[in-house]
């Protein structure tokens, strides 16, 4: 049975590591959310890195995004992109999305952000056919992690070799074996499919999710905001000081 379980968004679909209840731990892809929701619904807690709840006016905010840039700092804090409104998300294309979001946010949407819609509207429409997985689902972000997990800011980004390996240096701390494991999965995908930094994020987000899970967090920001679709806008981060 899944215990803890982090999941990643890639270019072949969803990285999932799940600790199980021995701590062992799995690395699956999956093409869609919904063809790992069994390990959803079982996961005493799941971290995810994606956002969770889209503001649907002017008047609400994604107060989350704001304290985490706060908290990550420069040069990190670039890593949390503007995230659009419900109504930017359900455009059918770009210049729509792009139109919408200038008149509900007053701001444009980039490329990037657009890139990333489908999977923001792919856990937005998870979570209304399955609301159960708002009890134990929580949003994450591994740069975060990572720095908590250090107890400081990190020294490299994570698209770079050095920042790779510094990351892998702080998993190995809980995981001795974890470049060796690291490979492995490695072995199993295309790097078209799945980055080596999109490896190491689903990883460091099994572990928050089980700091989680003991109770040991900090939420960003401190006070619960819901959007109208009753979503938790709330990020969720382990203080990474008790691990195994």
């Amino acid at each position: 049975m899944a215990a803890y379980t982090g999941i990643d968004g890639c270019r072949g679909g969803w990285l999932l590591s799940t600790l199980d209840v021995d701590l062992k731990l799995y690395v699956q892809l999956y093409t869609s959310l919904e063809s790992a929701i069994k390990i959803l619904q079982t996961s005493k807690v799941v971290s995810i890195d994606m956002p969770m709840g889209l503001v649907h006016e002017n008047t609400e905010q994604r107060d989350c995004d704001v304290s985490l840039r706060k908290e990550l700092g420069s040069p990190f804090s670039s890593s949390v992109f503007n995230v659009p409104c419900h109504q930017a998300v359900y455009a059918h294309d770009y210049p729509k999305a792009n139109r919408v979001n200038k008149e509900i946010l007053g701001k444009g949407l980039s490329i990037q952000s657009w890139n990333i819609v489908p999977k923001i509207k792919e856990l937005d429409k998870l979570l209304r056919k399955y609301p159960e997985l708002k009890q134990n689902m929580f949003e994450g972000h591994p740069e975060l992690c990572f720095k908590y997990l250090k107890g400081q800011s990190l020294n490299y980004k994570k698209k770079t070799q050095e920042g790779k390996e510094e990351r892998l240096q702080l998993l190995e701390r809980n995981f001795p074996h974890i470049k060796k494991l690291f490979e492995s999965v490695r072995s199993q995908f295309l790097k078209k499919d799945v980055a080596d930094d999109d490896i190491l994020d689903s990883i460091v987000l099994s572990i928050n999710a089980k700091e989680i899970a003991k109770g040991n967090y900090v939420k960003f920001p401190t006070t619960e905001q819901r959007n109208k679709d009753s979503i938790v806008m709330q990020v969720v981060i382990g203080t990474m000081k008790s691990v195994f």
